[in-house]
């Protein structure tokens, strides 16, 4: 079986794809190839998570240079993304999981295609009360963000409401391009119940 998990920042596909790793699946980590082919351009400061420092040198929307930093990051996103489908291609039969980033819906239509051709494509959704708690989160910690033009600040309006609001947005715009994609879409709760484990996981996706 081939999976790839879509989805927003923090929504769980990192959380499920470790576990399937765990469970001897082949595992392909986009932001984590992301981050090692940024190198010293994202170096984590002691104790950082790595994901913090590839968004220090994103930067917010705003800020100069954001339009170039954003380009090299979709261009990083595809290589990945489409060399995770080629070594799925190589590995013939083994289980693997591609564990995308939140951007990947950016991706363009043709690798976007390749991946629906190549997976299993599995949106982990989000419901509205948690999309309000994700951007609660992204305004305390903010996180490398691909806005695609969607930072669009009104007139009179400070940057930190023009922030939320647009992030707010975004997640809005990003949940209707996942689920467009998927093949399967999974509840957020029914994934957290009690002893919810990677064999549960596997037969809600076969379901």
């Amino acid at each position: 079986m081939a999976l790839s998990f879509i989805g927003m920042s923090g929504v769980g596909k990192s959380y499920w794809a470790k576990q399937l790793a765990r469970a001897g699946w082949l595992h392909h980590d986009c932001d984590e190839a992301i981050g090692e082919r940024l190198g010293e351009l994202a170096q984590p400061n002691p104790d950082e998570d790595p994901v913090h420092a590839v968004g220090r040198w994103m930067g917010m929307p705003w800020a100069g240079g954001y339009d170039e930093r954003e380009a090299r990051y979709l261009a990083l996103e595809r290589e990945v993304t489409t060399r995770a489908i080629g070594q799925l291609d190589e590995s013939g039969a083994v289980n693997a999981v591609i564990d995308t980033t939140g951007s990947v819906i950016y991706a363009g239509d043709e690798l976007l295609e390749k991946l629906k051709q190549s997976t299993r494509v599995v949106y982990f959704d989000a419901p509205d009360d948690v999309r309000s708690q994700m951007v609660e989160l992204y305004l305390r910690e903010p996180k490398p963000v691909l806005w695609q033009g969607m930072f669009r600040p009104e007139a009179g309006e400070s940057r930190g409401d023009a922030l939320a609001r647009c992030y707010a947005d975004l997640l809005a715009d990003r949940a209707g391009r996942y689920r467009a994609l998927a093949d399967v879409v999974l509840d957020y709760h029914a994934l957290r119940r009690p002893g919810f484990g990677p064999a549960d996981l596997l037969q809600m996706i076969d379901g």
